[in-house]
């Protein structure tokens, strides 16, 4: 009998201490949430390793393709008046060009899937995230997996003679900003777009134009005199191509210098954007 009744009254104890502890206080989090932002980038990195083939093995033999038409087209026949060979000129255009594409497609599919196919967007929204740190977790995602990208298909071009990178530093700035700047297209394209048609159609009508009409298959000099060559130079992705290509076969048509001037001002403008976008939750929040 006393047995039980030291029992009941530990029970009861224990009962009381648990009712009259308090609370677990709430987590708080100072200026920055560092494991918060590396679980974000996290999460967006193995969404792209899910879809491996798509991503990297196919822009590299999409590439690979793309250069062997023009070898068995062209052959020797095509000469650049800088002397630069054609098939390595031609390769550096289409390493950016995936590098580009790439960017675009990681930040603004992630967006538009979280968006319209689940509510993963919502959670990220109301995660105890600032819009700083969701905007460079996207960057950040896309320029890793746009870059790793561009150093496939830079490996699968040696096929065709383009060597290492004469000045590694350039070519590894002009790379790293231009997949910034196009991931920050991606994002606010996708903010701005309501389905998935009009995100192809921003693309397709919109990006596409503006990569290929920029230098990037062919030299500035091919283009006629007057307004079309300043049409050409108005448009910044002209000078991250031809830094591109100065940092790899150490030709280019523009100061590189001015190139990584108006990169990082596009930059700055597009993060700006892209920041204001993501801290009102314009178009995303219901």
């Amino acid at each position: 009998m006393a047995s039980v009744q030291h029992s009941t009254a530990g029970s009861t104890s224990t009962t009381r201490r648990l009712f009259d502890a308090a609370p677990p206080k709430p987590r708080l989090f100072g200026a920055t949430n560092p494991v918060g932002f590396y679980n974000l980038v996290r999460r967006e990195v193995l969404r792209e390793i899910r879809w491996f083939g798509m991503v990297i093995v196919g822009p590299a033999v999409q590439a690979v393709l793309f250069a062997s038409v023009f070898t068995l087209a062209a052959g020797d026949r095509i000469s650049l008046p800088s002397g630069v060979d054609f098939l390595a000129f031609l390769g550096t255009g289409l390493i950016l060009t995936s590098i580009m594409q790439r960017a675009v497609e990681t930040t603004g599919y992630s967006i538009m899937f979280d968006k319209l196919e689940s509510d993963g967007l919502q959670d990220i929204l109301g995660a105890p995230l600032s819009p700083l740190e969701i905007l460079l977790a996207y960057l950040v995602t896309a320029v890793v997996t746009s870059v790793a990208i561009g150093v496939v298909i830079g490996l699968a071009m040696t096929i065709f003679g383009l060597g290492f990178p004469v000045n590694p530093l350039a070519t590894a700035f002009f790379a790293v900003i231009s997949a910034a700047i196009f991931s920050m297209v991606g994002l606010i394209g996708a903010i701005f777009s309501r389905k998935w048609d009009s995100f192809s159609g921003f693309e397709t009508f919109l990006i596409l134009p503006a990569i290929f009409l920029s230098g990037t298959f062919f030299p500035l000099s091919a283009v006629p005199d007057g307004a079309w060559q300043t049409a050409f130079q108005l448009n910044p992705i002209f000078y991250l191509v031809d830094g591109f290509r100065w940092g790899v076969l150490g030709a280019s048509d523009a100061d590189p210098l001015v190139g990584a001037g108006v990169a990082i001002v596009a930059l700055l403008l597009l993060l700006l954007a892209a920041g204001r976008l993501l801290a009102t939750g314009y178009k995303l929040k219901p």
